[in-house]
């Protein structure tokens, strides 16, 4: 499985990318909230892709069903949110601190903590800008 976030993914591709079928991936499309690409083969958006990769993150690994995804997660703000809420932990630290090791190990997973680590040295480091601006 390629999870690499520089590769652009169609229906086959991004299936294949969770081990799910093509059918099964656009089940998910209504309840993640994911934009399917306009043209039949076309690629889906990086959004869209981030968008399924926190799908997956709740479904297969914290095992939220798609309907509490749908009725609790996005009413909440996101997964990061709704842990926050529901279990009192950030979304990273359930990720890295919570799940068995073979979880941790999981493409997926490793792409979202990376995403996560990013994204939180990216505002550490603009409201540090922002401080000496």
């Amino acid at each position: 499985m390629n999870c690499d976030e520089n590769v652009i993914y169609t229906q086959k591709s991004l299936a294949q990318r969770y081990g799910i079928s093509i059918a099964a991936l656009q089940y998910w499309y209504p309840f993640a909230g994911i934009v399917k690409p306009k043209k039949r083969g076309g690629y889906f958006a990086l959004d869209a892709v981030q968008t399924a990769d926190i799908f997956y993150v709740a479904t297969k690994i914290r095992r939220l069903t798609h309907e509490e995804y749908l009725e609790k997660v996005i009413p909440a703000g996101g997964l990061n949110k709704f842990m926050m809420q529901v279990n009192g932990i950030s979304l990273y630290d359930f990720l890295t601190k919570h799940i068995p090791d073979e979880e941790k190990e999981n493409p997926i997973v490793k792409v979202v903590i990376k995403r996560i680590e990013r994204d939180e040295a990216y505002q550490r480091s603009s409201s540090g800008f922002a401080n000496h601006a």
